[in-house]
């Protein structure tokens, strides 16, 4: 059965936690939030953060959904100080292991940036992405994000480090 794609409601936000914890817990080096202290937030969270809002037009928040269950998601936040509202970030990228190899990620990703990309006053999308997580780093590149730093040390999982690599696209050039 096909992939659908689209935005999460109130109602996907049971789902989504879900979803989120099991990541953190799979793979704790590639997200910067850490399972124990997601666990402790309550669901009422999970549901404002994925609710449409007037006060942030350009967060939001996408899932992946295979037989109507929740495979994958992504969302933008943007930022809101009057000097930076060009700018958002693409954040908690995640497709569960049994949906992967399928372009579930890829599908995501061209969705979010198409929505980005029809909000006229963005100009640029950042993310980070762990380094050593090189199929992850692959896929923002085919989007045309570029490389514009790394930041060493960034996280720490027990006793080890990891790095940032952080990443930009340009969604145009000028702001209507």
């Amino acid at each position: 059965m096909a992939i659908d794609i689209r935005a999460l409601t109130p109602s996907d936000a049971r789902a989504k936690r879900a979803l989120r914890l099991e990541m953190l817990a799979l793979h704790p080096e590639a997200f910067t939030s850490d399972a124990a202290e997601e666990a402790q937030r309550l669901l009422a969270w999970t549901e404002e953060r994925i609710t449409p809002s007037a006060d942030k037009p350009h967060d939001l928040w996408l899932g992946a959904f295979d037989d109507g269950v929740l495979v994958g998601c992504v969302g933008l936040a943007g930022r809101y100080r009057a000097k930076e509202r060009h700018n958002a970030t693409l954040v908690g990228m995640m497709v569960h292991p049994r949906a992967r190899g399928r372009g579930v990620g890829k599908q995501l990703l061209d969705a979010v940036l198409e929505r980005a990309r029809a909000i006229p006053s963005l100009t640029h999308i950042d993310l980070t992405v762990t380094q050593g997580n090189d199929s992850a780093q692959r896929l923002y590149e085919a989007a045309g994000f570029t490389v514009f730093g790394v930041h060493p040390d960034a996280i720490r999982v027990g006793d080890r480090h990891y790095a940032k690599v952080l990443m930009l696209l340009p969604l145009r050039t000028t702001v209507p």
